[in-house]
């Protein structure tokens, strides 16, 4: 049993706590409250105290690549298809020994950057093969990608995303049809029937690009993308991209769409009607020059949102509170709402009921964070925030020698 004090407790499902702490054993969140009242009524408690710090509970990135970690410096932004088809080029050309190594690269700068929980979409076996053993990192929610334009590529599509899911194990959380431009109505389908029983994910209305050719079957997506690849476009689907995987029949709770910076009031309106839920990428959609997401609308309408660092070839790096910042910044979020879609909204993204939140029996993910100077907690802890300690289902992961304790209650 242990007692954490710290200067602030940022609970998430309530106000900020002055002098607050947190009670966890058997890797689980027991009770919160001003530290003074948490003494007296857990005498027996092992205390740790954390002066300058604020806890909250661990950050969730509801969406990354990490596969792509360490595969050179992001191709410069604002051409989003070139921006693309230089990814590609970097994965073709990449050994194919290196992807464990650049997801136990990744998994360690999420883990450094306070981060509990890892949403992953992964095309590589030998990367889903390389997820941290529980206890020695996050936990990665592992979504296998599945790029297939044409009826011909599907079958071997959803083979590699089988393998995929089979090397990711405990990990797996459903598959991902990349985008509409990238995968077929058939393709769609197929990953939202594997995930009856859980969720699937796919990118949604990131770029103009992608709106033309759905719209029109115009512009660079055919003209460039597929042109340089070789390859036929796939149909256009003549409208915007959620109008149609609503006509698909696969835009309901299980769809968790990615980006969707470029929506109307009619597609927001939709998303929230049909119970989708929503992952934005601030950071990654202003390295490309893509726009900003309606973030401000999509709350107002009910979305559940959450916070993701896309891979470190669009974001930059891996550091969810970047983007925490940015949502602010972007879409006009106080910092209480941008902080808990990067917590409780992302662990209900990604159907995770068990953490995000300090309530009672939910799981001791627990972080504590280095406050800046400072009188208002929000401003203090969003200055230039920097993870101080991080314990796991209970268990201290990160920063153990930074934690001053007493041993003794």
């Amino acid at each position: 049993m242990e007692l954490l004090a710290a200067e602030w407790l940022v609970p998430v499902d309530g106000p900020p706590v002055a002098g607050g702490a947190i009670v966890h054993w058997g890797g689980k969140v027991r009770a919160t409250g001003s530290a003074a009242d948490l003494r007296r009524a857990w005498p027996g408690a092992r205390r740790r105290e954390l002066p300058g710090c604020a806890l909250l509970p661990a950050l969730v990135n509801a969406h990354t690549h990490l596969e792509l970690t360490d595969l050179g410096a992001p191709p410069p932004g604002g051409d989003f298809v070139g921006w693309i088809l230089e990814v590609i080029r970097r994965k073709r050309a990449a050994a194919p020994e290196r992807w464990g190594d650049a997801v136990r690269a990744g998994a360690g700068r999420c883990l450094a950057a306070g981060q509990g929980t890892v949403a992953d979409v992964v095309s590589e076996p030998g990367a889903a093969e390389a997820y941290p053993p529980a206890g020695q990192g996050p936990a990665v929610r592992a979504f296998a990608e599945v790029i297939a334009a044409h009826a011909a590529a599907l079958g071997p599509a959803l083979e590699r995303a089988r393998r995929t899911a089979a090397a990711a194990g405990s990990g797996w959380a459903g598959a991902s049809p990349h985008a509409p431009y990238t995968a077929s109505a058939a393709a769609y389908r197929s990953c939202d029937e594997l995930a009856r029983a859980g969720l699937w994910m796919t990118h949604l209305a990131e770029s103009p690009a992608e709106l033309e050719f759905c719209l029109a079957g115009t512009g660079a997506v055919p003209e460039r993308l597929y042109a340089t690849l070789g390859l036929s476009p796939p149909p256009a689907p003549g409208c915007h991209p959620a109008a149609w995987l609503d006509r698909l029949g696969v835009l309901g709770g299980r769809a968790v769409l990615i980006h969707c910076v470029h929506l109307g009031e009619p597609e927001v309106a939709l998303i929230a009607r049909r119970g989708a839920r929503v992952v934005l990428c601030p950071c990654s959609n202003r390295h490309l020059g893509v726009g900003r997401a309606p973030g401000r609308a999509l709350r107002a309408a009910g979305v559940p949102l959450g916070l993701g660092t896309d891979s470190a070839l669009s974001g930059g790096d891996l550091d969810l509170w970047g983007e925490v910042v940015a949502a602010v910044e972007d879409y006009g979020w106080t910092p209480a709402e941008a902080v808990e879609a990067a917590t409780r909204g992302g662990a209900a993204v990604l159907g995770l009921v068990d953490r995000g939140t300090f309530a009672p029996g939910q799981r001791a993910d627990i972080l504590a964070v280095t406050l800046s100077p400072g009188r208002e907690p929000w401003e203090r802890l969003l200055a230039a925030p920097r993870p101080a300690a991080l314990w796991l289902g209970g268990v201290p992961v990160l920063g153990r020698e930074l934690v001053v304790g007493n041993p003794h209650p």
